[in-house]
């Protein structure tokens, strides 16, 4: 049937977006996008280092794609590399940066949290919050949750759409702590923000005032000449 024919390719999707995303996870993968066409099996992967994902002589994506055809049996697949523009402003490689560093060195939380908010807005963001949670210590420490923000944020109802969400894992020594990183583009405009243009100044004519008492008294003034 038709349902299970979408049910599979969906399955496949994730099946392979969880794959890559754990492959190369140094490479900082924005988002994967798995299109099937009855040729071939386009993956296009978003990665803030392109390098890391392609390898050196493109050594990387071959051994990928021998894995994706032997593990998940997908038909001929073509993975293309495209590198992310602006991987300040995007909120999935923020979000595994700082899960990437905490994993290195997890007593630098807090430091990464405010090094990575403050990189943000100076890009010209126009709102960001970082989010983690988990035990932020050594073996005894309880699970909390650490927050930082700046600037302007949507929390609910439709304009949160508009808003980019990031999320990554750490998978640390004492567990794994969720990192959710939040962005507000510059360009991104609310519903609730109106912009009110000023009026035009009114025009008044030349030698009378606003009420055009000089205007009417050198009308009058000719009428007499003329008689």
């Amino acid at each position: 049937m038709i349902e299970r024919e979408f049910i599979k390719d969906g399955k496949e999707a994730l099946f392979i977006k969880e794959y890559l995303r754990e492959r190369f996870r140094t490479a900082l993968i924005s988002k994967i996008d798995v299109v099937k066409t009855p040729l071939v099996t386009r993956i296009i992967v978003h990665a803030a280092r392109p390098a890391y994902v392609i390898g050196r002589k493109g050594q990387n994506i071959r051994q990928a794609t021998e894995e994706l055809k032997e593990k998940f049996g997908v038909e001929n697949p073509q993975i293309e590399v495209v590198a992310v523009q602006n991987p300040v402003l995007d909120a999935q490689v923020q979000a595994q940066r700082i899960a990437l560093a905490l994993e290195r060195d997890l007593s630098s939380w807090r430091r990464q949290m405010h090094a990575t908010l403050r990189r943000i807005m100076d890009a010209g963001a126009r709102g960001a919050e970082i989010v983690i949670k988990g035990k932020l210590g050594a073996r005894g420490a309880k699970k909390r949750k650490e927050r930082v923000y700046a600037g302007y944020m949507k929390k609910v109802g439709d304009p949160v759409r508009l808003v980019d969400a990031g999320h990554a894992v750490a998978k640390t020594r004492w567990g794994t702590i969720g990192v959710h990183v939040y962005i507000v583009h510059p360009d991104k405009r609310f519903p609730d923000q109106i912009t009110i243009p000023e009026a035009p100044p009114a025009e008044v004519e030349s030698g009378g005032n606003s009420e055009g008492e000089g205007a009417k008294g050198e009308g009058d003034t000719r009428s007499e000449t003329a008689t």
